[in-house]
């Protein structure tokens, strides 16, 4: 069964997959990091998007407004400057099946000014040691809709060098991320309705080496309204990753947010 977390300081600790994963919410990227594989954040907050604008770190210690832990949740909230009174609650904790949620609500105080807004959610996975380092990285976005894919092309990314849009995919968009980290795979799911766009970024030398990145919401946020949405990682040694992924896919697609988030 999943640990509960540790208070480290004012990190906390969890043991999760066999590694011992800190959660420090004061970084410039917070998110979960484990040391002795490298990895990290995962489940982690990026920044924030806009027409226009991005603004990176926008979620980190500098903007951090309160921390506190409920049960066996570990909540965030981060006010960026100039982003129109927007408010981002981010809460960490253990879920169905020894995986670990990352739910992320937002709101704002502004009306007509944040528009097709994203909070921008990454993973990373590094390179295998001793690797050789690689100066060019492929990147593929995955769109939610139509309105979703032009998100890339308005201006929030500053470099589009070595990009590709794919296709809407109508029959199961946004699948599970499957990735294999012997001896283990590493699985992580969203509900494709609180995801604009997924952008992976990898290096051409192998599947490791990478980062997903999830654009949050794609949504005009106004004064009053509230959106919420939650991604979920898993580690799994099942014979069959990519079937495990289906089976902890349709589980998750069922659940509710919990109430109060």
């Amino acid at each position: 069964m999943l640990r509960a977390w540790q208070a480290r300081g004012t990190d906390y600790e969890l043991e999760w997959g066999g590694r011992t994963w800190t959660l420090a919410v004061d970084t410039p990227s917070p998110g979960l990091r484990t040391a002795e594989a490298g990895w990290g954040p995962v489940l982690g907050l990026e920044g924030v998007a806009a027409i226009g604008r991005w603004a990176p770190h926008a979620l980190s210690g500098a903007t951090l407004v309160g921390c506190e832990r409920h049960f066996e949740r570990i909540e965030a909230t981060f006010a960026p400057l100039g982003w129109g009174g927007l408010t981002v609650r981010a809460a960490w904790g253990p879920a169905a099946d020894e995986g670990v949620d990352l739910e992320v609500q937002v709101s704002a105080i502004s009306v007509d000014e944040l528009k097709a807004l994203e909070v921008v959610v990454a993973s990373r996975v590094p390179e295998p040691p001793g690797s050789k380092p690689n100066p060019r990285w492929k990147h593929w976005v995955e769109p939610r809709d139509a309105r979703s894919a032009s998100l890339t092309y308005d201006g929030r990314e500053p470099d589009l060098r070595d990009w590709t849009t794919l296709p809407i995919a109508l029959d199961e968009p946004l699948a599970p991320r499957v990735l294999s980290v012997a001896p283990q795979s590493y699985v992580e799911l969203v509900h494709p309705h609180d995801v604009a766009r997924r952008i992976v970024a990898t290096s051409r030398l192998s599947q490791l080496g990478h980062t997903t990145r999830y654009g949050l919401f794609g949504h005009d946020l106004e004064k009053g309204v509230v959106l919420r949405a939650r991604l979920r990682g898993h580690w799994t040694s099942a014979e069959s990753p990519q079937e495990e992924a289906k089976r902890l896919y349709s589980r998750f697609l069922h659940e509710p947010l919990p109430l109060g988030t």
